[in-house]
């Protein structure tokens, strides 16, 4: 995204939270609801196993960002909050639970069933998206193999599209170790054979 696009949004972002703030204003909450619920949605149901568990981790997310906004006035960047938010949420989950689950759990149904943009006749775009989910199963198969600290900067820079300063804040670390993991992260998935 361009600086001045980044600019923009985190105007943007500065101006709701500010709504937030000052006036309680249910309003501004839901517009950044609006304008982050998907992410943090993608975000969680590539990391939980199912999208169940991922659409609860995103609801308890905006839950505890509306009270956390309304008793700290210093939050600076939402979008970080809302992903360390849900980052915790992740962990606490697996926590519970005891123990990890395979990400080829989460990966989208392999049935090639119709998914709300499809057309039902259309069997050159159903075998484009069976294609599709193809490779995004051997993409999170690659992804399961690399440390939580590598796939989680991978997600969030490369799926996510977040600049190395919100990563950094996501995951408590400074931009330069950010970006050092970044580059030890795709090389170590460059090295990693495919598993079939």
């Amino acid at each position: 995204m361009p600086v001045a696009g980044t600019s923009m949004t985190n105007l943007i972002d500065s101006y709701l939270l500010f709504r937030i703030r000052t006036k309680q204003d249910p309003e501004a909450f839901a517009r950044i609801y609006d304008r982050y619920v998907e992410a943090i949605f993608r975000f969680a149901v590539l990391k939980l196993p199912t999208r169940e568990e991922a659409q609860d981790v995103t609801a308890e997310t905006f839950t505890r960002a509306w009270q956390y906004v309304s008793e700290h006035p210093d939050v600076g960047n939402i979008r970080a909050l809302l992903y360390r938010i849900a980052r915790n949420l992740v962990a606490d989950h697996y926590r519970r639970t005891h123990g990890m689950v395979s990400l080829d759990a989460v990966t989208i149904d392999q049935s090639g069933a119709s998914t709300p943009y499809e057309e039902p006749g259309d069997k050159g775009r159903e075998q484009l998206i069976v294609e599709a989910r193809a490779d995004l199963a051997l993409v999170l198969r690659q992804l399961e193999r690399l440390k939580e600290d590598y796939r989680d900067v991978l997600m969030l820079r490369l799926v996510d599209d977040l600049p190395f300063g919100v990563i950094a804040e996501v995951l408590g670390k400074t931009p330069g170790n950010v970006r050092v993991i970044y580059h030890r992260a795709i090389k170590a998935l460059n090295e990693t054979e495919p598993n079939p």
